[in-house]
């Protein structure tokens, strides 16, 4: 489920979104549509990124009722189509504070 959304902008154009997600598997996600790239930042803080990713494919993964479950079938079962590479890993204060959002999100829908 999606938590949180920001667009950035570029000289008025998209530049990148990131997205945060209330998922078992993906923590949060940073998408740049013109180099067609998706970075994707897992629970344990390990990101990927995945190429070949147009805005289709984005929306359908954003707007998919499990996130995990679209990843995994359309863009991890297919490393030829979306040919990807470990990235970085985010340090255990940047997860710290992307939890404490999902958690607020809860919190606010109950």
């Amino acid at each position: 489920m999606l938590v949180e959304k920001k667009e950035y902008k570029e000289k008025g154009n998209l530049g990148y979104i990131e997205s945060v997600f209330d998922s078992t598997n993906i923590l949060k996600t940073t998408y740049f549509p013109k180099q067609e790239r998706l970075y994707i930042s897992f629970n344990r803080g390990q990101t990927y990124s995945y190429g070949n990713i147009n805005e289709e494919i984005y929306k359908e993964f954003e707007d998919a009722e499990s996130q995990g479950k679209y990843f995994v079938q359309k863009i991890k079962k297919n490393p030829t189509e979306f040919p990807f590479r470990k990235e970085f890993s985010l340090y255990p204060r940047e997860i710290e504070q992307i939890r404490k959002l999902i958690n607020e999100n809860k919190k606010d829908d109950e």
